[in-house]
């Protein structure tokens, strides 16, 4: 089972977006997929109408209770989030969820969406992980969040060297403001290869397919053909990253 983290240090970045439409373009494309979610706020949780519960993120995090999948191809199953997440700051939350990810099986990919920080949660995550991809938006101090980003990473892989970077995403990106134009230039000469050549503009289709819980092909609108068409062409990108591509 290969794990893919979708972690920022900042909130507002569309992150649980970009982590849920992961789990559906898997799933389109044949794949089983666990979606993990380490968030108080549970909006990844919601993201699934009709998926499989296979547990809840606070054993996880309190006893590294690690989930046995056992799903068909194409399938999705969820392991909960918890209001009480948030407030679990003891020593062994980062071997807990090391733990638990790392014993989990049962499925092609594990997709984990995380709090916008870089506490003990989000480390296990890391160091248990094959893959990290990094949402980011487009405001005026950008590059000043990746640098956290990295140093995140390179803290993670001291004690998991299998970790890789798929890539820093620019997120909620509105072309037609210039500030972000300009960051967006900004973050490319900054992190050079690091950038996806991709960026996930800000559209309504994500928000209308993220509180329905369904994958964009569902949103009949022609903001939903728009963001599936610009998220099908980052994801065929991401594919090939993770190895499964042509």
């Amino acid at each position: 089972m290969k794990t893919i983290v979708v972690a920022n240090n900042k909130g507002g970045v569309g992150k649980t977006t970009i982590a849920s439409q992961i789990v559906y373009s898997l799933s389109e494309r044949g794949h089983s997929v666990l979606g993990v979610d380490l968030d108080s706020q549970r909006n990844f949780s919601a993201s699934f109408e009709g998926a499989k519960t296979l547990g809840n993120a606070l054993d996880l995090v309190t006893r590294g209770e690690s989930v046995k999948a056992d799903l068909a191809s194409g399938e999705i199953g969820v392991v909960t989030g918890h209001k009480d997440l948030q407030s679990q700051n003891a020593d062994d939350v980062m071997a807990n969820v090391q733990a638990g990810l790392l014993g989990s099986s049962g499925a092609d990919f594990c997709v984990v969406d995380t709090p916008p920080n870089f506490g003990e949660a989000v480390y296990g995550a890391l160091i248990a992980a094959d893959y990290l991809l990094a949402p980011i938006e487009l405001k005026k101090y950008s590059v000043d969040g990746i640098e956290g980003v990295l140093e995140a990473l390179y803290a993670a892989q001291g004690v998991n060297p299998k970790l890789q970077l798929l890539g820093i995403l620019p997120s909620r990106f509105d072309a037609v403001k210039q500030i972000e134009r300009d960051a967006m230039v900004q973050v490319a000469e900054a992190v050079g290869d690091l950038c996806v050549p991709y960026a996930i503009r800000n559209r309504t289709a994500y928000v209308v397919a993220q509180e329905e819980g369904v994958p964009l092909a569902e949103v009949k609108t022609k903001s939903g053909k728009d963001a599936q068409e610009e998220f099908g062409q980052f994801f065929d990108w991401l594919y090939d990253k993770l190895g499964e591509g042509k």
